[in-house]
C-alpha cells in the first residue's frame, strides 16, 4: 500500500520533447521520511512528452529546466525541521506540496557517503 507522495527523478532527457522519468511512491508506513531507499516502493520508468508531464506527474518545474539527475517530491507532505532548507518531510493527507531535493545538502551528503562506501568496499 502507498501514500500520496511520489518521488520523481529525471532519468534521461531523450529529446527536446521526450524525457524518461523514474517514479516511486512513499510506502504508507513511513509517516516521517527523507530519501532513504527503504521508504519508497518499487521504481517505475515513465516516458513523458512535453505536453503531458505537468498533468500526469504534477510537476510545476518548467520543462526546459528539467535536467538529468534532478529529484523531486510531490504530493501530500509537509516540511519538517526547516532551518534554512528541509531536513525531513512528514506525510500529511490533504496537503499538496512540491520540493526539489537533489540540491539539498542532506541529499548530497548521502550520495557522497554512498560513493565512499562503494569505493572502500563497505
Amino acid at each position: 500500500m502507498t501514500s500520496g507522495v511520489t518521488r520523481v527523478t529525471v532519468d534521461e532527457v531523450l529529446s527536446e520533447n521526450l524525457v524518461r522519468f523514474e517514479t516511486s511512491q512513499l510506502k504508507k508506513e513511513n509517516e516521517q521520511f527523507f530519501d532513504d531507499f527503504e521508504n519508497w516502493g518499487d521504481k517505475k520508468e515513465v516516458l513523458m512528452h512535453r505536453n503531458q508531464y505537468k498533468r500526469r506527474l504534477h510537476l510545476p518545474q518548467p520543462w526546459d529546466a528539467l535536467e538529468e539527475g534532478q529529484v523531486f517530491l510531490v504530493g501530500e507532505f509537509e516540511v519538517v525541521d526547516n532551518q534554512g532548507e528541509p531536513k525531513n518531510f512528514k506525510f500529511s493527507p490533504g496537503k499538496n506540496n512540491f520540493v526539489r531535493i537533489d540540491n539539498l545538502r542532506k541529499f548530497k551528503d548521502k550520495v557522497k557517503r554512498l560513493y565512499s562506501d562503494l569505493l572502500t568496499g563497505r
